[in-house]
């Protein structure tokens, strides 16, 4: 952070009238603040819209303080509260002042509670202790509330408690999750060859947390993942409904996907490496599995989080594939993924792979659009087109070419 600028983050909030539209800004007048001292916000109200507007302010305002460990609710008082009236264009600048807990370090997130205003950030470091007098001072009021932390964001309020150092006290609050979608999970149906269904399940987790000791001293350590990916084929055409083949895939990887911006962010590279096993845990003849190596360059042209073109090619080796010794054969030493288009609209990215054999390899072509657009806004996630042409869709078949499929069904992370 620069101690030289203060951050304002911007966020426009809708008033729950029809008629009026007002912007909320939370700002400070200082990035670097002091645990245990008080801390002062400004609210800026702007009336964007061209009638007069009236606003309620609390006597208190709310705001959720969070750190890399702990959280807690502060009662700021405003300068000024009750009915606010803003001429067409005008604004008006509302000092808000708190106590800041005296356990507060580091990286401080500040989130209004009520107010459809900006997420505020400031880092406090300890400077010097606050005299006896001003802990005494401090012991005897009540800064706040505190609230122990969920994942949801979603408070249970209690009376705070003072701190040794006067202030509010900050509660524990879980840990970040660190579980995270890797490859696509999707459910589909297909009717080529019987009724069958495919569906692939794959999370990640980040082994070390960003915000930690290591961390701090290592900076790569937060980037290093565990991973399991599991992808099955289900005849469900047979009475008895069996599962025709499944591969499981952990996988343990360093990635970086930022590693370097160009043209204004707009293209941007990085890489993932490690190793990875792949079986498909039967036993006796259909046993097959094996261990690689693996390096993946990614590169993405556009808005990574809009229209966007990518590619990101696994290039791996074989590594203890007695089971399997002609894989290479039929899969090749590089899994060619490449896509177009936006996860909030149409989508569509393949997989080639091309044997050492010129006669033998795959594709899987996909398509997705998300069912919130298709259904008025009810439904999540999205509906998904696959093809699947040549040899070995499951790990079973590697060397066989069965009926081309064609599938469709609901993703529900891309």
């Amino acid at each position: 952070m620069n101690s030289a600028r203060p951050i304002i983050a911007l966020l426009v909030w809708i008033c729950a009238s029809a008629l009026a539209r007002a912007d909320i800004i939370l700002s400070a007048p200082q990035v670097e603040v002091e645990p245990g001292a008080a801390l002062a916000l400004d609210l800026t109200i702007l009336n964007d819209t061209g009638e007069p507007m009236a606003l309620e302010l609390p006597a208190t305002v709310h705001i959720e303080l969070e750190t890399s460990n702990s959280v807690a609710t502060l009662e700021f008082i405003p300068e000024r509260s009750g009915t606010i009236e803003l001429a067409p264009g005008a604004f008006l600048r509302i000092p808000l002042s708190a106590d800041l807990p005296s356990d507060a370090q580091g990286a401080l997130i500040l989130t209004p509670i009520g107010l459809q205003a900006n997420t505020l950030v400031l880092r406090a470091d300890e400077r010097s202790a606050p005299s006896p007098l001003m802990q005494d001072e401090q012991q005897s009021e009540t800064a706040g509330t505190f609230a122990t932390g969920s994942a949801s964001g979603v408070p249970s309020e209690q009376t705070a408690s003072a701190s040794p150092g006067g202030g509010t006290a900050l509660v524990d609050k879980p840990p970040p999750l660190a579980v995270s979608t890797y490859e696509p999970m999707y459910f589909l149906l297909g009717g080529d060859g019987g009724l069958n269904s495919k569906f692939q399940l794959s999370l990640r987790y980040r082994l070390f947390d960003g915000n930690g000791r290591l961390a701090a001293r290592l900076s790569w350590i937060d980037d290093l993942y565990l991973s399991y990916s599991q992808t099955s084929l289900w005849d469900l055409n047979d009475l008895s409904k069996p599962f025709r083949d499944s591969s499981y895939r952990p996988r343990l990887f360093f990635s970086d996907y930022s590693l370097m911006r160009l043209l204004d962010g707009q293209l941007r590279l990085g890489f993932e490496a490690g190793v990875g096993h792949e079986s498909n845990g039967k036993e006796g003849a259909d046993s097959r599995s094996f261990n690689m190596l693996y390096v993946r360059p990614v590169l993405t042209l556009g808005n990574p989080d809009g229209l966007r073109a990518y590619a990101a090619p696994l290039i791996h080796n074989y590594v203890s594939d007695d089971e399997n010794p002609d894989l290479s054969a039929y899969r090749g030493y590089v899994d060619w993924l490449v896509g177009v288009g936006s996860k909030g609209g149409l989508d569509f990215w393949a997989t080639l792979r091309n044997g050492t054999r010129s006669d033998f390899g795959s594709i899987e072509f996909n398509a997705s659009y998300p069912l919130s657009k298709l259904s008025g806004g009810d439904l999540t996630g999205w509906l998904m087109l696959q093809y699947f042409g040549g040899y070995g869709e499951s790990l079973l078949d590697y060397n066989r070419k069965l009926d081309s499929q064609w599938r469709l069904g609901i993703a529900i992370a891309l």
